[in-house]
């Protein structure tokens, strides 16, 4: 069963471990150890829908090559929870971010909702403010 600090740390780790990991074989093996099998990832966000950790990897390479190399992801919100389903081990989470060369120089602001199943993450679903 999933902990309620697990659900938290995958979300964060989401963040930290993949977004602002700049060497493609490291991301991707992060994305094996908290994602759920490459067939079964779902990640939408405004520029599209990505479908398998290559796809999701080859997405976060285009984020990060529209920034500077100094830029990272950090959380603008403490990451909140929606009630556990105990029966399929599921839980809801969102988080908001930024990225940018520090937390008080952000150059995107956005939301992540994340899905997540058995202790991986399933789903990831991108908001990004105006």
């Amino acid at each position: 069963m999933t902990s309620h600090s697990r659900a938290t740390q995958l979300t964060s780790l989401n963040l930290s471990a993949i977004f602002s990991e700049r060497h493609i074989p490291t991301r991707l093996a992060t994305i094996a150890s908290l994602w759920v099998s490459s067939g079964d990832a779902l990640f939408v966000d405004p520029l599209g829908v990505f479908k398998t950790h290559d796809a999701i990897s080859g997405m976060v390479d285009r984020i990060l090559s529209m920034g500077s190399e100094r830029d990272e992801f950090f959380e603008l919100s403490e990451v909140e929870c929606l009630q556990h389903d105990d029966e399929s081990d599921t839980w809801v989470t969102r988080v908001k971010w930024g990225v940018g060369a520090s937390r008080e120089d952000v150059k995107l602001v956005g939301w992540d909702v994340l899905t997540i199943v058995g202790g991986r993450i399933k789903a990831c679903y991108t908001f990004l403010e105006k």
